[in-house]
């Protein structure tokens, strides 16, 4: 598979745009578009590790409603399963962020191990 993300590009006046880039077995990947003062809402990520590689632009990402992260290219973040996410483009220009999510298999222990 092959794709241009500068091609994928699309921003919108109304509200955040999530392309999806790829879906795998475990994995998958989406970019998020983001105009100036727009943000993605938080919501969970229980089952998957969350990676974010942002191209353009600069945020912040809130995780857990206490952490603040800025975001900003040539940076990649990194965050484990069971966090919540909120990201907010605090810039004067666009935002856009690579978001690969990989699942992580629930490993059910035995009783008396």
């Amino acid at each position: 598979m092959h794709k241009n993300m500068r091609e994928m590009e699309q921003y919108s006046d109304d509200q955040f745009v999530v392309k999806s880039v790829y879906k795998g077995a475990q994995s998958e990947a989406v970019l998020l578009f983001l105009n100036p003062g727009q943000e993605m809402p938080s919501h969970a990520h229980e089952r998957f590790e969350v990676v974010l590689l942002p191209h353009k632009g600069q945020g912040l990402l809130t995780v857990n409603g206490v952490k603040e992260v800025v975001l900003v290219p040539e940076t990649l973040y990194y965050e484990p399963s069971g966090c919540t996410f909120q990201i907010k483009n605090t810039g004067d220009g666009p935002l856009q962020v690579l978001i690969t999510l990989v699942r992580v298999e629930t490993v059910v222990s035995s009783p008396g191990k």
